[in-house]
């Protein structure tokens, strides 16, 4: 399996849908209408049937939810797809990039955020804070989603003045760590905050075996991008989204 295919699938674990569908190489994922991530159709493996079938019978499925079709697209991704989805109206939206880093020579930081081996509902509130997410129906899906993770997850936090400012977790599989969730309060941006969380989830999940780590972030996200590249993450590859509104 090349590094693509491996960072594709593990990640698919990390950020786990709440229904899946395996459909002929594609895995069709459901997580109430949030995050493209988690309600999109992946591919797996080259499939047999023919391809306008498969797009029509994903549309119904969707439809059938309630939801849009969604694809999540890589370079990997069957070459006709792509051209087939925007011919039929498919919008390409939210090009992301994957970076990655090894962890051999990473030094470890003198502060640190608060650390937690588990996704506990203490960390949840401080995460539903700093993102200032008060829907009721976001936060208990995100709960949900979180409680999926089946591999270690780290959750890191930090306060200031006896409230959560910024917080991250991360996720181990197969001696990779994927960053997920790092988000620091508006009001403490330019600190050092991103930097530290990242920080001390690579140096535990190191301390815990992982070797590389991988995160995934937003096309055009300058500042967040700039912090990445501190860090030492490099560019590995991209991918984006192709969706289709069935109302």
């Amino acid at each position: 399996m090349n590094e693509i295919s491996l960072i594709e699938e593990i990640s698919m674990n990390a950020h786990p849908s709440l229904k899946t569908i395996v459909y002929d190489g594609w895995i069709l994922r459901f997580a109430n209408g949030h995050t493209n991530r988690a309600n999109s159709i992946n591919l797996t493996y080259p499939g047999k049937l023919p391809l306008e079938e498969k797009i029509s019978e994903c549309e119904r499925i969707y439809e059938s939810q309630g939801l849009p079709t969604i694809y999540k697209l890589t370079v990997l991704s069957a070459p006709s797809l792509d051209s087939v989805l925007e011919a039929k109206g498919y919008k390409v939206v939210t090009p992301t990039n994957i970076m990655t880093k090894t962890l051999n020579n990473y030094q470890t930081l003198d502060r640190q955020a608060v650390i937690t081996h588990k996704i506990s509902k203490e960390w949840q509130e401080c995460y539903f804070d700093v993102n200032h997410i008060d829907d009721s129906f976001i936060r208990e899906t995100d709960r949900q989603i979180q409680g999926n993770i089946i591999n270690h997850a780290i959750c890191a936090s930090i306060f200031e003045d006896g409230r959560p400012v910024a917080c991250g977790l991360c996720v181990i599989e197969r001696e990779y760590v994927g960053l997920y969730n790092i988000t620091v309060h508006e009001d403490y941006r330019k600190k050092g905050l991103g930097f530290t969380i990242c920080s001390s989830l690579l140096n535990e999940a190191k301390r815990m075996g992982a070797k590389k780590a991988y995160l995934q972030v937003v096309d055009g996200n300058t500042p967040a991008i700039k912090l990445y590249h501190k860090l030492g993450f490099e560019d590995c590859y991209q991918y984006w989204y192709r969706v289709k509104d069935n109302k």
